[in-house]
């Protein structure tokens, strides 16, 4: 998930970028290029093959490459892709911090910028990645018997990325997310002193027979020991359903994660997740998840 996440994502458990492992590295003069580029030449109708890659200056040496599996590329795939190229670089070179990293101007990378110059590296943003482009260049055109001309695909490399298109799979990966934010939030952390929210905090939601029936069928809520003969108490009596912030957590990545042999059943969960999760923010006064429209 967290590389799908428009919000950098840090840390051993959501990416290779880890500054206390990249901080020991040796800082020197070297001169690193970094973007994406849409091989529209692999790509299917529905299915666009992005690739990122990272440049050594001096020698043009191709020190990462990374496929983004859920394109468009995000903050947090570049942070991967650098990190590879400092960690493990393919030019069998020493491991090491260039002294400049030199990045397309999106605003994508922006909240990357800082973290880069707390380890030592300065940023150079702009339109133009001569070693980059050349590079991109060459992979594209030898995989086509008439290629794009290389002033056409340049072109198109220093154009903005486009809009991720939205899907069942997207609108779900966005409510994961807002949940892991909501179970996070009865918790203190670095940023947040005070909690939000005590995690002990019991919120009602008035929940139909045929919700319930879902939850408690289609989802891995049915395999539980505790929460499934609650839940069906509270069923049997009509009451709203009242659980803590944990519980509700719970139940919301369970509704995301059905799967169901018929059809429409992933979409009824959504569905029933995106009720309560509006429900869950109203009532402790936080922000929402994102809803669009799909088109």
């Amino acid at each position: 998930m967290w590389e799908w996440s428009d919000t950098l994502k840090l840390g051993k458990s959501s990416s290779a970028f880890v500054k206390k492992n990249l901080r020991p590295l040796p800082l020197i003069d070297d001169e690193f290029e970094a973007d994406f580029f849409c091989d529209f030449v692999s790509s299917g109708k529905d299915d666009d093959s992005w690739m990122g890659m990272v440049i050594e200056r001096e020698h043009g040496s191709l020190l990462a490459t990374e496929d983004v599996r859920l394109p468009p590329p995000t903050v947090n795939n570049l942070a991967n892709l650098l990190a590879h190229a400092m960690l493990r670089p393919l030019d069998a070179g020493d491991r090491r911090r260039p002294g400049t990293i030199h990045l397309r101007d999106r605003p994508q990378w922006q909240e990357l910028v800082p973290h880069l110059q707390q380890l030592g590296m300065e940023v150079g943003l702009g339109q133009d990645l001569p070693w980059f482009d050349e590079a991109a260049i060459e992979w594209i055109q030898r995989k086509r018997e008439h290629p794009p001309s290389a002033e056409e695909i340049k072109a198109v490399l220093r154009k903005p990325f486009p809009q991720r298109k939205r899907t069942l799979f997207t609108d779900v990966m966005d409510l994961m997310e807002w949940t892991d934010a909501f179970g996070k939030g009865a918790y203190p952390s670095r940023k947040v002193a005070v909690p939000l929210y005590d995690p002990a905090t019991v919120v009602p939601v008035q929940l139909t027979a045929d919700e319930l029936a879902a939850i408690l069928t289609t989802t891995d809520i049915a395999k539980t020991k505790k929460l499934r003969p609650r839940l069906e108490a509270m069923a049997a009596e009509g009451q709203a359903v009242e659980l803590d912030i944990h519980e509700w957590s719970w139940v919301l990545f369970a509704l995301c994660s059905t799967k169901g042999t018929e059809k429409g059943v992933p979409n009824h969960s959504l569905r029933i997740a995106r009720r309560i999760a509006d429900h869950l923010a109203e009532a402790l006064g936080i922000d929402g998840p994102r809803w669009e429209r799909r088109k």
